[in-house]
């Protein structure tokens, strides 16, 4: 794996086009460079030499260039990345936003599984809030029932009303 730095002059390549065709012939130009410097077999070219040379529009690129270059083995291939200098190459910003992705990924796992527990824990928790409630219940109600039925002579309707809200309330 070699990483070079070439300053090309693009303006060889833009003095024999036409002026309709000056950008157009300057990326394929950095290219066929690139192939005989480098001897690969795939070329890559990143996006921020295509975007530096069309920054003037396609009649006025610039005459110069630098690029930062790199070779790697792929699949018995050798191919050829570049760049500006001084700009990252894709592939390693789209690692870096696959690694972010994995991350984010992992966060939401986390939390899935303390949302999840924490909803088990407040499901045993209101079970055994609603058997203590039901047992509170039935013991007021029993105890309201012994009351009326000991008292089922005297029993006004004031009494009753009163138990009928409190068996609503529970």
């Amino acid at each position: 794996m070699a990483e070079r730095i070439y300053t090309i002059n693009i303006r060889k390549a833009t003095l024999k086009a036409p002026r309709w065709e000056k950008s157009k012939r300057s990326v394929a130009f950095v290219r066929e460079f690139l192939k005989r410097h480098m001897k690969g077999d795939e070329i890559r070219i990143g996006k921020s030499i295509t975007e530096e040379i069309w920054k003037s529009g396609n009649q006025n690129p610039p005459a110069k260039i630098r690029i930062h270059v790199v070779d790697r083995e792929e699949e018995d291939k050798k191919v050829i990345l570049a760049e500006l200098l001084g700009v990252a190459f894709a592939e390693e910003k789209e690692k870096k936003k696959k690694e972010k992705k994995k991350e984010k990924e992992e966060e939401k796992v986390e939390e899935k599984k303390t949302e999840e527990k924490i909803k088990t824990e407040e499901k045993k928790e209101s079970k055994i809030n609603s058997e203590d409630k039901t047992k509170e219940k039935t013991a007021i109600l029993g105890v309201v029932y012994l009351v009326v039925s000991w008292r089922s002579v005297n029993c006004s309707a004031s009494w009753l009303s009163f138990i009928s809200q409190r068996e609503n309330i529970l």
